[in-house]
């Protein structure tokens, strides 16, 4: 077994290396000011794609193969170094395609600096011809900084010119601002604090993973599964995804599940949902239906409450989570068909079927909670269902929120559940769409490639469940 194993370690030790290889080579060309036509987005989508196909397969051959539970002192070690090495490589390098951290840094500056971050949207603090464009169009009137807010907006205002919808507040709970501001803290107006953030964040979701295949007894090599995959490269490492502070509550969840802390799941979940609320949905399909459960739930559903009343107490039809909720959509495949679908018979159906959408995930996790699964392993796959049904469902089909799928990918390395993390990368081919003399020619192929392959696994699964 050792030298098979030496092998196959070496030969998933190249995917995330070369990963970072490619990211450092054309992150120079991605700078704020080179036009998007400009930037080799053809390159990152067909390296991306190649490189999370082939480590898809890697990690379908190591999932199937017959590994001890009990590590080698080597077989982590390795692991954890050849994705320090990788991140170390990328960390300096510009984010490709993204500019969400503009965002994070002006509410970690707003955070850091004791003012409430859901109160103004960031185009308030800041006068250019565009902005004062965006203002006209959307109705807000552009303002003097209120008391609190003028040394802010002048040590900020370059961070606050590149802010992407500024006319809305954000979006992001208490918990992310407390990231946001930790980073705002170590390198003020800099990524470099945030990055490190989210490197930390990171290495305590690898922590909490290899833990959780420990208490489950299953492969220590599993944990490549998330630490070396490319798309955890691009995203949070070079893009710096603020879900990243998500995933050691999910990691720290599924640990809970296989140790089975009750207590633990409730209280990890609650913690989750301060930094993206959806993981309160899954909840149910974690514990068991005893009466004590049920306490836990509502327990966990009060803390999370408290946790983001700041959010909820300005919460407006203009604050950032409404807006998000009622009109955001990008790169979804399934939601937009749904509407088309619906359209002769409903004179609002996108928020119809943002309803049926909630339902049929709902649904799902009602069933599963009066299944009463015993084993751990089966409330875990019926919440990892839940999180795919939501990804594929959903009016946004960002890569990044498919990561939340990694730390369930690591302890149950589904076909579905791979195939939509190595998939994602579709999203990078709207970019190319943008840039041609008729985009909307072309804006159907970015959700085809990122949702198409995911359907067709969950059907061959389904097949190969029910078949004889």
């Amino acid at each position: 077994m050792m030298p098979r194993l030496n092998g196959q370690m070496v030969a998933g030790a190249v995917i995330p290396l070369g990963t970072a290889a490619l990211l450092a080579l054309i992150a120079p060309q991605f700078v704020w000011d080179i036009k998007l036509g400009d930037r080799p987005i053809l390159t990152l989508w067909a390296g991306m794609t190649i490189a999370s196909a082939i480590f898809t397969l890697w990690v379908w051959l190591v999932s199937r193969a017959n590994h001890d539970a009990q590590p080698t002192r080597w077989t982590v070690a390795i692991i954890l170094g050849v994705g320090l090495i990788a991140r170390a490589l990328i960390l300096p390098t510009t984010p490709i395609l993204e500019d969400d951290f503009y965002r994070y840094q002006w509410d970690g500056a707003v955070t850091a600096a004791g003012q409430n971050p859901y109160r103004y949207p960031p185009a308030r603090f800041v006068t250019a011809p565009a902005i004062e464009g965006l203002l006209a169009a959307t109705g807000v009137k552009p303002t003097p900084p209120p008391p609190g807010y003028q040394a802010l907006a002048k040590a900020g205002r370059s961070t606050l010119l590149r802010v992407n919808n500024p006319h809305v507040a954000t979006i992001y709970p208490p918990l992310a601002q407390l990231g946001f501001a930790a980073g705002h803290t170590l390198t003020p107006w800099r990524l470099t604090g945030w990055r490190i953030v989210v490197l930390g964040a990171e290495l305590l979701t690898v922590a909490l993973l290899i833990g959780a295949l420990r208490a489950g007894g299953l492969p220590m090599i599993w944990s490549a599964v998330y630490w070396w995959h490319p798309l955890a490269l691009k995203e949070l490492t070079n893009s710096a995804h603020m879900d990243a502070l998500l995933l050691p509550f999910l990691a720290g969840t599924l640990w809970a599940v296989l140790a089975q802390r009750t207590r633990l799941i409730a209280l990890a979940v609650a913690g989750a949902a301060a930094v993206k609320l959806w993981p309160l949905v899954i909840l149910p399909a974690l514990l068991r239906r005893t009466r004590g459960a049920v306490v836990l739930g509502v327990a966990a559903a009060m803390g999370a409450m408290v946790l983001i009343a700041p959010q909820l107490a300005a919460l407006s039809a203009d604050a950032g989570l409404s807006r998000y909720a009622a009109d955001w959509e990008r790169n979804a495949l399934a939601f937009p068909a749904l509407v088309a679908l619906i359209s002769p018979f409903a004179s609002d159906p996108a928020a119809i079927v943002r309803l049926v959408v909630a339902a049929v995930i709902i649904g799902w996790v009602v069933q599963c909670w009066r299944r009463d699964a015993t084993a751990p392993a089966d409330r875990i796959r019926a919440a990892a269902t839940a999180v795919l049904l939501l990804i594929l469902l959903s009016p946004t089909g960002y890569p990044w929120y498919v990561l939340w799928l990694a730390p369930f990918a690591v302890l149950q390395p589904r076909l579905p559940v791979l195939v939509v993390m190595a998939a994602a990368t579709g999203y990078y081919f709207d970019f190319w769409a943008q840039i041609q003399d008729e985009p909307d020619r072309w804006r159907w192929i970015a959700p085809l490639l990122s949702a198409g392959p995911a359907w067709l696994a969950l059907a061959v699964e389904r097949y190969r469940k029910t078949r004889p």
